[in-house]
């Protein structure tokens, strides 16, 4: 048998489609030859979709929704429902590329901004294409501290509020933390008494684009310090904004050993969330290939899981009916009716659970089941609580779903743990509903609600206008 290392240096061609808003200043620049500077900007999981209305309602399209000038071409793609914006890199690219060559836009100010799950698609995006922007300004999100190394040249500045509860400020910290450990020049400013849509402030604040337009991809021009929203000109340092005039002197930033070490026990996102998972596991949605690993996962904890799940026969352990498992998911995946995930360590690659999101419904309930297996010899590391949060926070931020519930029998207090250290709450009892290995079982009803709405409702809620009950 001959053996030999070999590698393919092809082409090959894809056919992408995605929607985008377009804003561009009223002289375009034909006559006159002017090149005007582009911002592109990436959405949060609420303009998902394929409606370009979503976009408007927030971020920088909900300020050009009412800017009669800006002085920047502003591409706002949408990305589809249920996907991330690592997966959609391609699109976005060739949406860059095509208003580039058709609008006077000027090569070398092209720059990248993005709010909530667009946050972390702008440090991806920034990592895999460094020579397209000229600066960046991710907005409440976070990223893969790795990302420093390969853009310690990039000019950034980061912002967060300080109360927000869907994605914590820490995810910021930290990777402001790396890019100014790699030399970058790196701002962190963090809104007190903010919550996740700090995109408000930020977006309707003129001195960001000033600060865009002090950096150039070829060379920096003007000061080295970008300027504060207070109009000072600071760099390489944290901001946490105060309450004083605009324009008037901000205290000076605390040392560095005011930020706080992210812990297991503080939520989702101080756990090093990323796209793919935590930084731990690897967390993806299962794919034709995963089959002959599930097999293994389910032979090799047949009597565990037996414990916890409905009654299998024994043609569920063979690898035609595993093919049949994943075939399922994935068409269901597309149909927006189940996601089921494969929980991976890193290190090993080794598949070492599961996370199922079940019964999807749309409408007027935007809801969905959780329910996960892990490998009995992986049990007690923390490995199923950090999954349930990053399929927690994909569930809220990507499929914008409202409510997750779960079900779990009295006995089993080590897995009701899990699901309260991911913030679900107790809210009943459910009598004799599921068949578990041949009996019928009482279940704890937990669920958890997406804090984006809460914190809209209560927005609303202090408007002063009163509930009305029929």
């Amino acid at each position: 048998m001959r053996k030999q290392e070999l590698q393919i240096d092809t082409q090959i061609l894809k056919k992408i489609r995605m929607d985008y808003l377009l804003y561009a200043p009223s002289n375009d620049g034909e006559e006159t030859g002017h090149k005007w500077p582009l911002i592109l900007y990436l959405h949060g999981a609420g303009g998902s979709g394929s409606q370009l209305d979503e976009l408007r309602k927030e971020g920088l399209p909900a300020r050009l929704e009412t800017e009669s000038e800006f002085p920047f071409i502003v591409v706002a793609p949408q990305c589809p429902l249920g996907a991330f914006w690592n997966t959609r890199e391609d699109e976005v690219l060739a949406i860059l590329n095509e208003v580039t060559e058709n609008w006077n836009v000027d090569p070398d100010r092209v720059y990248l901004t993005g709010f909530s799950m667009g946050a972390y698609g702008v440090w991806q995006l920034a990592a895999h294409h460094r020579e397209r922007f000229a600066a960046i300004a991710p907005v409440s999100g976070g990223g893969d501290p790795a990302y420093a190394r390969k853009l310690a040249d990039m000019p950034t500045w980061i912002f967060h509020g300080e109360d927000d509860k869907v994605i914590r400020p820490t995810e910021s910290e930290k990777i402001a933390e790396a890019m100014r450990k790699a030399g970058a020049e790196v701002e962190l400013t963090l809104y007190p008494g903010m919550a996740h849509d700090c995109w408000k402030k930020v977006y309707t604040n003129d001195a960001l684009y000033r600060w865009f337009m002090e950096h150039s991809a070829v060379r920096k021009i003007g000061p080295v310090n970008g300027s504060s929203p207070s109009g000072e000109m600071r760099s390489g340092v944290d901001i946490r904004i105060s309450e004083t005039a605009e324009g008037s002197e901000l205290p000076d930033p605390e040392p560095d050993s005011r930020i706080v070490r992210p812990s297991r026990e503080d939520g989702p996102a101080a756990l090093g969330l990323y796209s793919d998972g935590t930084e731990r596991l690897r967390i993806e949605p299962v794919r034709e290939g995963d089959a002959e690993e599930l097999l293994r996962l389910e032979q090799d904890n047949q009597s565990f899981f037996r414990r916890f799940a409905g009654t299998r026969d024994d043609s569920f352990y063979t690898l035609e009916k595993q093919e049949e498992r994943v075939r399922r998911a994935v068409d269901a995946a597309a149909l927006d009716q189940r996601y089921l995930f494969a929980v991976r360590e890193r290190q090993t690659e080794a598949m070492t659970g599961i996370v199922d999101l079940t019964g999807v419904s749309r409408g007027s309930l935007q809801s969905a089941w959780i329910g996960y297996f892990l490998d009995l010899k992986a049990n007690g590391q923390g490995y199923m609580t950090e999954a349930v949060r990053f399929v927690v926070r994909h569930a809220f931020e990507v499929l914008a779903l409202h409510r997750i519930e779960a079900g779990v029998m009295p006995h089993n207090e080590p897995s009701i743990r899990v699901l309260e250290k991911a913030g679900f709450v107790r809210e009943g009892l459910s009598r004799r509903n599921v068949k578990i290995d041949g009996r019928w079982r009482d279940h704890v009803l937990l669920a958890i609600l997406n804090p984006k709405d809460l914190a809209q409702e209560e927005s609303e809620s202090s408007g002063g206008a009163e509930d009305i009950h029929p």
